[in-house]
Formats: structure tokens, sequence, C-alpha cells
């Protein structure tokens, strides 16, 4: 999911649900026609179960139970109040800080009324209906306080980890909305912080005490980039979870209109098995931004860059190019420790990929034949980079980079790089 709000089984569950049917009322399906909707999604409204999405009806597959139908879509919103919904960034008319973004269930409804639709209608009175933000877990994954934002293996626990000027690991604990564990469940929680000694290579665990609702402990002053994780037991019998953090420069609480920063990770207690990239095509394919840059958006402006369309070149000379850059990028953010950022330069290659895919047919047959199947798995493989680079974990984004430069060679050896 650094970054981005939307985690990688909602991107992927919405992707997928493009072009499906969605049932709905005879009456909100008129009022809809000409309006563009999120598609629909399928939930489970299980405590605990809320990450189960999927594309089509049916049962939940941890619980049982019906499948919800639900829209979700990400809004710009005001970081504490959350009572503003806007499509772009902007600032909060509240408080004067920068809108983050959330994702958010939409429904329709009319006032007074306890119904609630997945699509606009009208109400008796021929009003027409009344869009409703309702938010989600998981919804928010921004960092409160400056610092890096991670999620807990079980799906529910999330944590920030700060690195203070004081030389001061802290850690602040949330439940699945990114609100604040209330003291008696922080209690139950446990951890400590490793630290390797740059220059013997030797670790150093440092136990993490309680403060109020956060753990901390003092690691003292270190180089920068600062390396350490954080092994946490969220139950006295749990196994341990493992977070890992990379800090460049000392974590700082976000003032009244300072740009949030969106990094987001997992821990690396399992693997993960991402789903197959579905096929669908570049909506960046057909921007009409100027001219193309081979530099990737600006990680610290504060707008999630993965948001920002990439301009594709309009010939396969210069797509091919702008991928090799983009394949560089990945490579330095590997070798930086920047995991969370992984997935914007990832998602970019996916879009080029897609782009040269509108270009295939002009192969000869035996070239055809390796483009094809190279650009499918390169596309299946950057939705592994950012599912891998929210864990954290550097052996599974390196063998998955591996696939990625193989599918990427592949591409290059099959397109001409002369027009």
């Amino acid at each position: 999911m650094g970054h981005r709000v939307l985690p990688i089984v909602i991107f992927v569950a919405a992707l997928s649900g493009i072009g499906r049917a969605a049932p709905q009322s005879s009456k909100a399906a008129s009022a809809a026609k000409d309006i563009e909707l999120p598609p629909l999604s399928y939930v489970c409204i299980m405590a605990g179960d809320e990450d189960v999405i999927e594309d089509h009806p049916g049962k939940c597959r941890k619980c049982g139970m019906e499948l919800v139908p639900i829209r979700l879509d990400t809004v710009w919103t005001c970081p504490v109040h959350a009572a503003i919904h806007d499509a772009k960034p902007g600032k909060c008319p509240i408080d004067g800080r920068q809108l983050i973004q959330m994702t958010m269930a939409i429904s329709w409804t009319c006032p007074g009324g306890d119904k609630e639709e997945t699509a606009p209608g009208t109400c008796a009175n021929g009003a027409p209906m009344v869009k409703k933000y309702a938010p989600r877990p998981h919804g928010n994954h921004n960092p409160q306080h400056g610092g890096q934002f991670f999620m807990a293996s079980d799906n529910w626990h999330h944590l920030e980890g700060t690195y203070l000027p004081t030389g001061v690991f802290r850690m602040h604990l949330y439940d699945d909305y990114t609100k604040p564990l209330p003291l008696a469940q922080a209690r139950t929680i446990s951890g400590a912080v490793v630290v390797k000694d740059q220059r013997t290579g030797e670790e150093k665990t440092i136990p993490l005490t309680r403060s109020g609702q956060y753990l901390q402990g003092t690691v003292g002053k270190l180089p920068f980039p600062a390396v350490m994780y954080a092994k946490v037991k969220f139950k006295p019998d749990a196994p341990d979870n493992r977070f890992d953090f990379t800090f460049d420069s000392y974590s700082k609480e976000p003032a009244p209109g300072a740009a949030p920063r969106t990094t987001s990770a997992a821990p690396t207690t399992a693997p993960v098995t991402a789903s197959a990239a579905p096929a669908a095509s570049s909506t960046t394919a057909s921007t009409t931004a100027a001219a193309s840059t081979s530099a990737a958006p600006e990680l610290s402006s504060g707008v999630d860059p993965a948001l920002v369309p990439l301009p594709v070149p309009e010939t396969v000379p210069e797509i091919l190019s702008q991928l090799r850059t983009r394949t560089d990028q990945i490579r330095s953010f590997i070798d930086k420790g920047s995991f969370a950022s992984i997935y914007v330069p990832a998602f970019q290659a996916k879009d080029l990929a897609l782009a040269l895919d509108a270009h295939k047919n002009d192969l000869p047959a035996e070239k055809r034949k390796v483009a094809e199947p190279a650009i499918a798995k390169l596309v299946r493989v950057a939705y592994m980079l950012d599912a891998f680079g929210d864990l954290g974990n550097k052996q599974q984004i390196t063998e998955a980079y591996a696939k990625f430069v193989e599918a990427a060679k592949d591409i290059q050896s099959s397109f001409p790089a002369q027009p």
C-alpha cells in the first residue's frame, strides 16, 4: 500500500470490477446512467474480516457470511475532522492543515431515511438522493505524527514509528480506523527496537517501555539514514511482528498547513500472495499532459505521486527509454531502503508496459510471442512490488525485482529501439 491510502487488496478488487454490471434498482440505474461511479465491490461486515473485498458476490472466505455490495472511493479530507470530502488536494477550511487521502464507502440516501443505495436515485418527493461518505477500516494509512506508518499482519492493529531529535524511537499505536488505541488495549502490547552498529555489525536490542498510549526507547543519535527494526507482540502469547524502519531525518509533528508524509508498510511475519494483475487498459496512456519526463514525480510534494498521471510518450523508443528509467528508480529505492516508495515507479512502469501492449501487433510473430507474456509478467510483478513494499521485506522485494528486470529485458529486446 508508503504511500497511498488505498490498500492493495482494495485497489486490485476495484480494478478487476471495472466493466462488471452492478445490481441496482431501475430507478437508481436510470439516475446513475450518465454518472461515472466507482466499481462495485463486495465486502464482509464481520468485525475483523473487513479486509475481505471481492469483485463478485459470494460468501466471506473467513467466516462464511454473505458479502455485501459497496462502492469504495478515495477522497481528500481533513486529517482531524474528516468532515470535508473533496476530489482534489487542498487545505482543510477548518484548521488549515493539508487535506489527506482516505478510502471511504460512498452511498446515496434520502433525508430522514435509513435505507442506503449503491447508486444515486430519486427520493419519494422527487428530490435527488444525497451522497453519503462513511469511513472504512484501513481507509486511512496516513502518519499522524510525521513518522512511518505500518499495518500489522492481523489486519487490525496499526502503528507509527517516529525517530525524535532526542534519539528516542517512539511507537504510536492505532486500531483499524487509525484511532489511537485505548490505554487498556495498549497495555497488552510489548516490543523492542533493534539497531545495528555500523562499525561492528552487531545488533543492539532496546526494550520499549510504555508511556501513556505509546511505547518508546532511546536508541541514541544515529547517522542518517538511520536503519532499525521493531519487534512487537500484540498479545503476550503471540509471535513477534517485525517492522523495518529507515529514517532519512528526524520525525517532526505536522504543523497546521503542513503537507502530510504518506508512507506505509506492513510487518514481515508471513509471505504475501500477490493477486494477478487484471488485463486493464492504462488510463495514463491517453493523457493529454504536455511533454514526458524521465524523472519520477517529487515524493515530498504532499500529493501522492502515484495519482499524478504519467505522460506516456507516443513513440515506442521513448516508452522503452522511460521503462529503463523506472527500472533504475526501483533499484535505487531498494538500495536506499525506501521500500514504501517503490510502488510509484513500479506502477508507472506498469502503465508504460500497457502502453507498449497497444503496439505488440506491429511486431513480427516471433517477437510478439516474447513481448506479450513479458508485458503481462511485468504488470503482475508491479503489483507484487507494491505489496512487498508494504511488507518492507527486502528479500521478497529483491526477488520480485529480479523477475521485474527479466520481464523488462524481454520487453526491451522485443521492440525496436529506433523508430
